[in-house]
């Protein structure tokens, strides 16, 4: 299974964006007057960088899986798309509204929620539009 390439640049710089943030941005933003605007964006960025990373580990696995047990590939990818972002949208909302603790200690944020939403949905649909890996002849 060859990934996209496209999926890897966005891994990478969605790791980038996260370590940034966390270091040199959201400590930038928090120390100096800034905006409410700017504070809500460097804090609920961890969360749509979580939702990326969750939605294209997912995939990866379920085509992965798809592929060892099945070699005719009767489930579609739209399918295997839809069911992790499905499974990563029950792990990152449930975690936002505490209904567990997996990812540390979590504060109820209604940004937070809506970052996460964002993150879902625009992986599924770039993931959706451009594929997730190369078709191989």
């Amino acid at each position: 299974m060859q990934v996209k390439k496209y999926v890897r640049y966005l891994f990478g710089i969605a790791f980038l964006v996260f370590v940034l943030n966390k270091f040199y941005l959201r400590p930038w933003v928090l120390d100096n007057n800034f905006y409410m605007v700017f504070k809500v964006i460097v804090l609920s960025i961890p969360n749509t960088i979580e939702a990326i990373f969750g939605t294209l580990i997912i995939t990866a696995l379920l085509l992965r899986l798809r592929h060892y047990l099945n070699k005719t590939h009767s489930i579609k990818d739209v399918y295997i798309y839809l069911i992790a972002v499905s499974i990563a949208s029950l792990y990152v909302i449930s975690q936002e509204l505490k209904w567990h603790n997996l990812g540390g200690n979590n504060v109820f944020d209604i940004n937070d929620v809506i970052a996460s939403v964002i993150g879902l949905i625009g992986t599924y649909a770039t993931i959706n539009t451009f594929g997730f890996t190369e078709q191989l002849e």
